[in-house]
């Protein structure tokens, strides 16, 4: 799953007092605002959208609403922030109906769109080959998994091949199982001890052991990782990224459709420069993407 230093959070620990807050869904400044009907909608993309969304005037976002610096909830504990919600936003001008997110676990939001509950999910989810026989991905950022330690430990366990013998954090779901899975084999086939691993529901959990040297290690997104280490008043610190995926926007197999809209949302809010002037503002440019494939990673 999810690297750099951004302003919209005030730090990392009051992220992780908010942890609670599983369950609440928010929407930002622009979901707020009140849309023409269908009738009279002179969005750029609206008549695109399919006839539900039209009628109801609402996209269902699933999201996991505790990954900054994709998502997140501001001080107020219930509005969502982050590069996720500011792309939501821009898109909503394209599209003329509100984006919703709701905040649920991360490994549920595959299930919820395979089961209709959401329409679509923006959570910072890596588009892998596997996922894809599930959901359907349309790229939208540059991103890779990175080793977070406590900065006492963070010249020994730089990568991979450094945990050998540790015990090791992971979110539930994410690419980063695989990973760690892939890494401790390796470990045993050159007679070194295997990796131990805890699985966490949550970013903040796995965050807090990090913190209490409940484990070594933590095999997070850099993306991310980097968010929180600077956060973290020298506590922490987060490595070179091991590898690059891509992050996609998640889209249930029969929403082709509305994925084909979102897309031409997202190369119109590329065009006019607002995407990158997102990213530029999270520390994120070089994560940009030129073009946003669907399904873009292959075997």
């Amino acid at each position: 799953m999810k690297n750099t230093n951004r302003t919209v959070r005030s730090t990392a620990l009051g992220a992780l007092a908010i942890a609670a807050m599983v369950g609440l869904s928010a929407c930002g400044g622009a979901a707020e605002a009140e849309k023409p009907s269908a009738g009279e909608n002179s969005a750029a993309l609206f008549k695109e959208l399919p006839e539900k969304v039209q009628k109801s005037g609402t996209i269902n976002v699933a999201s996991n609403v505790e990954y900054p610096p994709f998502e997140s909830f501001d001080t107020d504990g219930s509005t969502i922030v982050g590069i996720d919600r500011e792309i939501a936003d821009e898109l909503e001008k394209q599209l003329g109906v509100t984006m919703k997110f709701d905040n649920i676990a991360f490994d549920a939001i595959i299930p919820g769109l395979s089961s209709a509950r959401y329409d679509m999910a923006m959570s910072a989810m890596s588009d892998t080959v596997e996922r894809q026989k599930a959901v359907n991905f349309l790229d939208y950022f540059s991103a890779g998994g990175g080793v977070m330690t406590s900065t006492a430990n963070a010249e020994k366990l730089k990568t991979l091949e450094d945990l050998c013998g540790t015990h090791v954090g992971i979110v539930k779901g994410t690419t980063e199982d695989a990973d760690a899975a892939e890494a401790s084999k390796k470990c045993e086939e050159e007679g070194k001890k295997s990796i131990e691993v805890t699985i966490f529901a949550g970013q903040n959990q796995a965050v807090l052991a990090l913190q209490s040297d409940r484990v070594d290690a933590f095999l997070v997104d850099s993306t991310s990782g980097s968010v929180i280490a600077a956060e973290s008043k020298g506590a922490l610190a987060m490595g070179e990224r091991y590898q690059d995926l891509a992050f996609g926007i998640v889209f249930p197999k029969d929403q082709e459709q509305l994925m084909g809209t979102i897309q031409k949302g997202l190369e119109a809010i590329k065009s006019d420069g607002s995407y990158d002037k997102i990213l530029t503002k999270y520390d994120m440019a070089d994560h940009s993407m030129e073009s946003f494939p669907v399904n873009g990673v292959k075997e």
